[in-house]
């Protein structure tokens, strides 16, 4: 590391100032900045900066101030001991609350997976416009005190995207080169970045957040292990591989400005299909740009490039320092991996923490819809099951037929049940499931004004019925094999669903196929929205007024 070499003075307080720039690849050389004392400025002990040097591009991203969005910061309970978790919630971006939260829970999971007491999560606006909204969350897990994640809202899509869509994919094979260039000059494992760089994003994998810095560069954050023993920053020059997305972010990125939920246009993401999705209708698919010219395509959104004349029905393999982008979805592309949401009502029950050891065993994902009365019963178990990562809904207090109540009784039934799920874990949920399934607009209008989305289910396994674990088994197993994007029903509080759960997960995993929570299944295709009910993920066209969409 040169003593010589200073950073940029930063004209405005930046993002993440906690976090170490392992390594910084710019116009020279390596640097510590970002330990938020000094700005990013050397010591000074060795010398003055010497005239022929240029200055070192700074490695810290920018950040704007919250109050541009009308952000609400939700905090998990502190009796969840060891873990100090704050994310954010933005009442104008249903989605980016979405994708927030998908990857805070993933990286609550991996402490839960990898029996890690000690984790700290925060989040930080990067920047802020009328048709973008940059969000950096970061995890400390233990040991490895840097998992740097960056999510990217495209307002005119209402979508969330992982950062590789903030280069055109055209561009990606000429992107590529000048990170590993950039590696080089760093003195980082060129080979491993050039792995990393096409990998899923972190949480999901080794792919590197990305966000500008106050010169206009762009960051790349890699986390532990990925690009070396150590977490790595790199500063490239991406101006002349922007996507439309990467412009409207570098710029929101220097100048933030108000975000009012309201873009500049609209512009379609993504239409359901009403036939079984190919790999090739995803809109967040790996691509060389190649297929006809299509401004959303450019920056992971629907293209109709594949319908088009001549145009390749196979989706492309990215490689490493090849010149295929990778998927922009955060998480799981559900056209090209098969996920399967398993839920679990009515709980929790007293073998839960067990069912949770099941999930945790197997490094599998899930949601539950918690009623009240057992909440109240069993309420250490709802804290394991938040500070754990997965997902929660709200299942009613009382369990009643909903659509039969009075609107006082909906009210209660639906409110008191949010209020006590916030009071215990401190997150108020986002997803509902009447009791039954049953529900009507008096409902719906109920659920939609605290933000919750209805979640139905397509994979009944009459496990409340059958309370047979073999037959539980097979049900689960079958409807995996028999839907696509599916929600499958079951219920934590009977002895013969928890035994079933080890079996399940493991039949569908050998089928290849990924167990996920709701939000993880709906999140790359436009999301949920509340109010609406859905009975699948949302890649495909739901009919029906339980399953509208």
């Amino acid at each position: 590391m040169s003593p010589l070499l200073e950073t940029r003075p930063i004209r405005r307080r930046t993002a993440l100032a906690g976090l170490s720039a392992g390594a910084v690849a710019g116009l020279a050389a390596c640097s510590n900045a970002g330990d938020g004392k000094s700005g990013g400025k050397a010591s000074g002990k060795g010398g003055v900066q010497s005239p022929s040097t240029s200055p070192e591009p700074s490695a810290e991203w920018t950040s704007a101030d919250a109050s541009l969005l009308e952000t609400v910061d939700v905090t998990l309970n502190p009796e969840a001991e060891g873990k100090t978790v704050t994310t954010p919630r933005f009442p104008k971006a249903r989605n980016l609350t979405q994708a927030t939260e998908v990857v805070r829970n993933r990286l609550l999971r991996e402490a839960h997976w990898g029996d890690i007491e000690k984790v700290e999560i925060k989040a930080t606006i990067l920047a802020a416009a009328q048709d973008v909204v940059g969000v950096a969350v970061v995890g400390s897990l233990g040991d490895e005190t840097d998992v740097p994640c960056s999510i990217w809202y495209d307002a005119r899509k209402k979508q969330s995207f992982a950062p590789a869509a903030l280069i055109e994919a055209a561009k990606w094979g000429e992107f590529a080169k000048a990170v590993h260039d950039a590696a080089g000059k760093a003195k980082v494992d060129a080979s491993a970045v050039d792995k990393a760089l096409i990998d899923k994003s972190a949480p999901y994998g080794n792919g590197p957040a990305m966000a500008f810095n106050p010169e206009g560069k762009l960051v790349l954050a890699f986390r532990t292990g990925a690009a070396g023993e150590a977490p790595a920053r790199l500063v490239v020059d991406a101006e002349p591989f922007l996507s439309d997305l990467g412009k409207l972010a570098k710029d929101a990125s220097a100048k933030p400005a108000k975000f009012t939920g309201e873009p500049s246009e609209e512009l379609e993401h993504f239409t359901p299909k009403r036939h079984v999705a190919k790999p090739i209708d995803s809109p967040n698919r790996p691509s060389d740009g190649s297929e006809a010219a299509s401004p959303a395509a450019s920056d992971g959104g629907q293209s109709d490039g594949a319908e088009a004349e001549g145009a390749s029905t196979e989706v492309p393999t990215p490689t490493p320092g090849g010149a295929v982008r990778p998927t922009t979805a955060i998480g799981y592309d559900v056209f090209l991996e098969h996920c399967v949401a398993l839920t679990y009502d009515d709980g929790p029950g007293a073998r839960t923490p067990e069912l949770l050891d099941v999930y945790k065993k197997a490094k599998a994902a899930t949601t539950f819809f918690e009623m009240g009365n057992s909440i109240k019963e069993h309420r250490k178990t709802t804290l394991m099951v938040a500070a754990a990562g997965f997902e929660l809904g709200n299942h009613s207090v009382t369990h009643p037929d909903l659509k039969r109540k009075s609107r006082e009784r909906v009210e209660k039934e639906v409110n008191e049940n949010s209020d006590l799920l916030a009071e215990t874990t401190g997150f108020e949920p986002l997803l509902f499931r009447p009791p039954y399934g049953s529900h009507n607009e008096t409902v719906d209008e109920i659920v939609a004004a605290r933000g919750m989305a209805i979640v139905q289910w397509d994979v009944d396994t009459l496990d409340w019925k059958t309370k047979d674990t073999a037959k539980t088994i097979a049900a689960a197993v079958e409807g995996a094999n028999a839907y696509a994007e599916p929600i499958a029903l079951m219920h934590d509080i009977h002895d013969s669903t928890v035994d079933a759960a080890e079996q399940i997960l493991s039949q569908i995993t050998d089928a290849g196929y990924i167990p996920v929570t709701v939000s993880e299944l709906t999140l790359n295709t436009g999301g949920l929205e509340a109010g609406h009910a859905y009975c699948s993920g949302t890649g495909k066209k739901q009919n029906g007024f339980n399953c509208k969409g």
